[in-house]
């Protein structure tokens, strides 16, 4: 009653000022009437310009990239009360780095997990960090899980990435085996947008890979999850390895070549960030399959853009992307495993007519791993990245932390 009571005080000079002159107001509209008034006084005294559409939540200028992720993050500042009054504790801008997020002090995070949600992994940091993404901020809910909420949508104009993440997280495809994508736990509006809250999970490259076999069962589910897309007609049309997780969660100084972490009994990967992806219809013959964007960045996916012929095969073209994704960081086991040079050739070029599809090339990988001896599956994965021909090792010092637990 008290703070009801404190809250009209609050609210009411600008309710008085609002109604008695003519001001131009942006008006906050959420479910109760309440809410959206003392969130539209909020706006109000803040003097911030809310987006009115997505773009307006990422950089659209290069030479105004600073200013513009200056505002953008001082939009998410100013709905971390909103997404703590959904039971989410939010993480905090760093005070020395613009571009690190630190926990929240409570809840502290939970010591064990659980599918979908990532394990917490030891850190030497009293306060481990999480780098900043321009439309997502990390959170952990009332448990101590931590968990990522990005805005994906406009309410009155569904996204593509929200109505594949709904898709993706139906009852039928969720019991599919091969649906290695990334949770949608919840989703919560505020005024014209829509967000969704998924589990955190950190870097799946850059930490190490110890043995071959390592390697090989990251490339097997990524290959698996392209397989499971196009059995479904969805295309990602985005894969790049920062957009494929790992079930941990990571100080982002200790994620580099850390250890320990891939023990096939407990490692998981993900396939997120479907900002790119488009759905077709069932019974669309994915080979027949034709679209125009121009929007895609090809170059940056390994497709040289002067290659392509539009209108142009969106799962041929996913294939590529995955393809150039996983030969940068797997070809280099070609010395030891001569059949992945001819696998990927048969992956990167969109206009091969032999281009394999997703589900050919699961089914040629699974063979490969199938034909592995124990002496190469367990041998020592040394190399870090193939490019055009040449092999480049990993460097940096190994960071090994060991489970207080074990002790």
């Amino acid at each position: 009653m008290v703070i009801a009571f404190f809250t009209i005080l609050a609210v009411l000079p600008v309710v008085i000022f609002m109604t008695t002159k003519r001001v131009r107001i942006r008006v906050i509209k959420l479910e109760s009437y309440w809410e959206s008034l003392v969130w539209t006084c909020r706006l109000w005294r803040s003097r911030l310009i809310f987006p009115n559409t997505l773009a307006d939540w990422y950089h659209k200028d290069l030479e105004n990239m600073d200013a513009e992720f200056i505002y953008v993050q001082s939009i998410w500042i100013f709905l971390l009360p909103f997404f703590v009054s959904r039971g989410y504790a939010m993480y905090q801008r760093d005070p020395v780095s613009f571009g690190d997020l630190n926990p929240p002090q409570f809840p502290p995070a939970a010591k064990t997990t659980s599918y979908p949600y990532a394990r917490q992994v030891p850190s030497r940091s009293l306060n481990p960090r999480r780098p900043w993404s321009i439309r997502i901020w990390a959170a952990r809910d009332a448990l101590g899980r931590d968990v990522m909420i990005k805005v994906i949508s406009e309410v009155d104009k569904p996204s593509n990435e929200l109505k594949v993440m709904q898709l993706l997280n139906s009852k039928k495809l969720r019991s599919d085996p091969g649906n290695h994508t990334i949770y949608a736990l919840d989703y919560i509006t505020f005024d014209k947008f829509i967000f969704v809250v998924m589990p955190r999970w950190d870097s799946s490259i850059l930490p190490e890979f110890e043995t071959v076999s390592e390697l090989m069962l990251f490339a097997k589910t990524v290959l698996e999850t392209f397989d499971f897309l196009h059995r479904n007609k969805v295309v990602h049309l985005d894969c790049l390895t920062q957009n494929i997780g790992m079930n941990a969660v990571l100080e982002s100084s200790e994620t580099s070549r850390r250890t320990g972490l891939r023990d096939p009994k407990e490692v998981r990967y993900a396939l997120f960030d479907f900002g790119a992806s488009e759905i077709f219809p069932e019974d669309t013959n994915i080979e027949e399959a034709r679209i125009s964007r121009r929007d895609l960045n090809f170059g940056l996916h390994g497709v040289p853009p002067e290659s392509v012929t539009f209108p142009y095969n969106p799962f041929r073209m996913d294939v590529a992307f995955m393809g150039n994704s996983l030969e940068t960081y797997v070809r280099h086991l070609e010395n030891r495993i001569p059949e992945l040079g001819p696998f990927f050739d048969s992956l990167v070029d969109v206009n091969d007519p032999n281009q394999l599809s997703a589900s050919q090339a699961f089914s040629r990988f699974t063979n490969i791993c199938n034909g592995l001896s124990p002496e190469v599956a367990n041998a020592p994965n040394e190399a870090f990245i193939w490019q055009d021909g040449a092999v480049l090792k990993r460097y940096g010092d190994i960071i090994t932390i060991p489970d207080p637990t074990d002790f």
